[in-house]
């Protein structure tokens, strides 16, 4: 099986697609054995598994970067494809009339709906899309539609892999709440409005120390920092900049409460699935979040879902979730769960998998 990838999985911002495609081909390897993946990097384009590169070729034109998916899927007797759209112009209409002769059972994911004014070709992707159904009779999007450009959908949500995400350890209540976001850093993640509650809290003589730790970099981070440094909140907003690995999962286990994404409403979203609420879950640390998700709601305790707009969060709110959750109940092992009953890649493809058999 071969899954088509568009992008360099190891450029700066891709970090969380990375993880989502290699967990699909992790599921895809189990249901159908040898599955390599596609990465463009520069001109070269690889064909990989496992992270071993297994082909690489020259691709300085579309052309010549679906040729090349036309010739691999000859030469390694692939019989399936996922595609994870990128945009539509001639030359993927015609690997895909290429890839449909041949009789490859394939799926198309489009990773956002609607994407006008995020596609660099757009009036030749509005032209060509309207060909895709054509040659592919199953997509699949993070958005609740039937179909999409006349293809019949399924409809997915962001999965977590369990094997990339440890339980995090409880921390020893001392007085301090200590909240933490891990992302990079965009507008619609919304983390001014912590920093401007925190402003709020102390500026109304609350007393409880409330720390915010603020893990990764990206296009917001000088724009919090202005904030921080406007409220004089030094000390109670942290910038740990990008960790990785064991410094990752300390500042897990030192954190008590996850942030979510609370700027959706800047970019006309008011639902959605995003990654990291999963990744949080998959932890153990209670998260608040803006916006309607599929996957929580009032029956998760350990989830407490605020409005989708500019409203700074009450930290008296925030006071009161932390309290509830250390009241005796193991919700690092409700929260562990959950994840596995209703969050896996494995469960969540399970109608993709299906499909393709």
């Amino acid at each position: 099986m071969l899954y088509v990838n568009y992008a360099n999985l190891n450029s700066e911002g891709y970090i969380g697609i990375k993880k989502k495609v290699l967990a699909q081909c992790r599921v895809f390897e189990k249901e159908f054995g040898k599955i390599y993946y596609t990465e463009l990097r520069g001109p070269i384009m690889y064909l990989i598994q496992n992270d071993i590169i297994i082909d690489k070729n020259w691709v300085i034109t579309a052309k010549m970067f679906n040729d090349t998916i036309v010739s691999w899927i000859e030469q390694y007797n692939i019989k399936r494809t996922y595609i994870r759209y990128w945009w539509s112009d001639i030359w993927v209409i015609d690997y895909l009339e290429k890839q449909k002769s041949k009789k490859i059972k394939s799926v198309l994911e489009f990773p956002t709906i609607p994407y006008d004014g995020q596609c660099t070709g757009s009036v030749e992707d509005m032209y060509y899309r309207k060909q895709l159904h054509n040659y592919i009779d199953c997509c699949t999007t993070y958005a609740n539609f039937d179909t999409v450009f006349d293809i019949p959908c399924i409809t997915l949500v962001n999965g977590v892999d369990m094997s990339n995400q440890p339980g995090k350890k409880y921390r020893k209540k001392d007085g301090t709440i200590v909240l933490l976001a891990v992302a990079t850093l965009a507008k619609w993640h919304g983390y001014e409005r912590v920093i401007k509650g925190l402003y709020n809290y102390y500026a109304d003589g609350g007393e409880r120390n409330i720390i915010f730790n603020i893990v990764g970099n990206g296009e917001q981070i000088q724009y919090y920092k202005e904030i921080v440094d406007k409220y004089q909140l030094f000390g109670h907003v942290i910038f740990h900049g990008q960790l990785i690995k064991e410094q990752l999962d300390e500042i897990y286990d030192n954190s008590d409460i996850a942030i979510g994404s609370l700027g959706f409403y800047k970019i006309g979203i008011e639902s959605g699935a995003p990654i990291k609420l999963r990744e949080y879950c998959a932890r153990g640390i209670p998260f608040i979040y803006g916006y309607d998700d599929v996957s929580f709601g009032e029956n998760n305790y350990f989830a407490y879902q605020v409005s989708n707009d500019e409203t700074p969060i009450d930290m008296r709110n925030i006071i009161e979730l932390y309290e509830a959750m250390y009241d005796g109940r193991d919700f690092i092992k409700d929260m562990r769960a959950y994840t596995v009953s209703n969050l896996t890649w494995d469960s969540i493809m399970r109608p993709v998998v299906n499909y393709l058999r």
